[in-house]
């Protein structure tokens, strides 16, 4: 089998593991296409770019750059010559495009392969759950529904995502499927707590930890709130960028300050040192009109390293965790205080969260389980 990915951060480690299991996986041939360079928020990149500046083989698969029209806006696609190119030298039987049902990627690929491999089955992979608006009326449902109809099938990291391409008028006959984004366990494992914490000079004894964007949809304000209702020998540990950051090393926040320790973005092999010292991973994102949690790859991270989770009712969170984890109602900082006080300080919910998340994240969560997943769409594909 023959495929051909589409992702516009392929510099970063997680989806290169993705590829490689994919690889790996039974009788493939695959190659990946991904910007040259890209733009992207800090989060996902500490300098602010992500770049691959040369073809690479590894792993089992081949790794191609090609330039963006735009670096600064990816959803722009590709310059249309050298992928229209390795769409026809590739003659793949599977083109994946790692993005969303509107993405510009997407149709770009749609119009191309027309031209270069029209037996090439595209599919794509969202993650945004928010109901599709045609900002342009019936021109842009006309726009999409003709892109939709040279669409094979879809696959997405939440379930609403599928459901909201459906209703606005994804083919009624095309397969889509929800396959968990997956989390690398070969990096994300359980390590000696105790040592960790004494490497990393946090030697506090208990110990909240956040990880993400520091952003108010993120739920950091209630998550402040909820610190203040706990016991002051609870710490708290936030690791990411963005505008909140000020926010949260105010001096307005004097019976928290010595309690917050902000540190930022860091690479998976050193941020799994931390998200180990942790005690419980709290999710508290928040419900905006123009965002939801989509997914969460910390929830798995935190899973498989063994620290039990605790996250809002918003977006796909609830279903990311399972019942492997508690839920409470997103915004209500006394419900997230009180489901952190009990995952922190009841011994046996402690126990089986951490049980239950372990194996939740090997079995639904792992690099090796998206791949494996996959691998049964795309054959599903080929049979239709």
């Amino acid at each position: 089998m023959r495929i051909l990915l589409i992702y516009h951060a392929g510099a970063m480690e997680t989806p290169r593991r993705i590829f490689q299991a994919l690889a790996q996986a039974g009788n493939v041939e695959l190659t990946v296409i991904v910007p040259q360079k890209l733009k992207v928020d800090r989060v996902y990149g500490p300098s602010g770019w992500l770049c691959v500046e040369r073809e690479e083989y590894r792993a089992g698969y081949r790794l191609i750059p090609l330039p963006l029209r735009n670096p600064l806006n990816y959803g722009q696609g590709f310059e249309k010559a050298p992928l229209w190119h390795h769409i026809k030298c590739n003659r793949p039987d599977i083109i994946h495009v790692f993005d969303e049902p509107t993405s510009g990627y997407l149709f770009q690929v749609v119009w191309l392969r027309l031209t270069a491999c029209p037996r090439s089955k595209v599919l794509f992979y969202g993650f945004d759950n928010i109901p599709i608006r045609f900002w342009r009326g019936w021109l842009s449902r006309v726009k999409h529904k003709l892109i939709w109809a040279q669409v094979a099938g879809g696959v997405a990291a939440n379930s609403e995502t599928l459901e909201n391409v459906r209703r606005a008028g994804f083919p009624p006959n095309r397969p889509l499927q929800r396959i968990f984004w997956g989390i690398p366990t070969e990096i994300f494992k359980p390590m000696n707590r105790l040592v960790l914490r004494a490497e990393l000079r946090l030697n506090y004894e208990h110990v909240v930890g956040y990880v993400g964007r520091l952003v108010l949809e993120k739920g950091l304000a209630v998550l402040l709130d909820a610190m203040r209702r706990l016991p002051s020998n609870v710490h708290c540990l936030i690791i990411g960028s963005g505008p909140m950051r000020a926010e949260l090393t105010s001096s307005d926040l004097p019976e928290l300050s010595a309690r917050i320790h902000i540190f930022d973005v860091m690479e998976p092999e050193e941020l799994v040192k931390y998200m180990n010292c942790m005690d419980v991973l709290a999710v508290p994102g928040l419900t905006t009109s123009y965002w939801k949690e989509q997914y969460g790859r910390v929830i798995g991270e935190a899973m498989a390293c063994g620290v039990a989770v605790v996250g809002s009712d918003s977006g796909a969170i609830p279903e990311v965790i399972g019942s492997a984890g508690l839920i409470v109602p997103e915004g209500d900082a006394p419900a997230l205080a009180g489901a952190l006080h009990k995952a922190l300080f009841d011994e046996d919910v402690q126990a089986c969260l951490i049980q239950q998340g372990l194996e939740r994240a090997e079995r639904e969560l792992s690099v090796k389980a998206m791949s494996r997943q996959l691998l049964d769409f795309y054959n599903r594909i080929l049979r239709a």
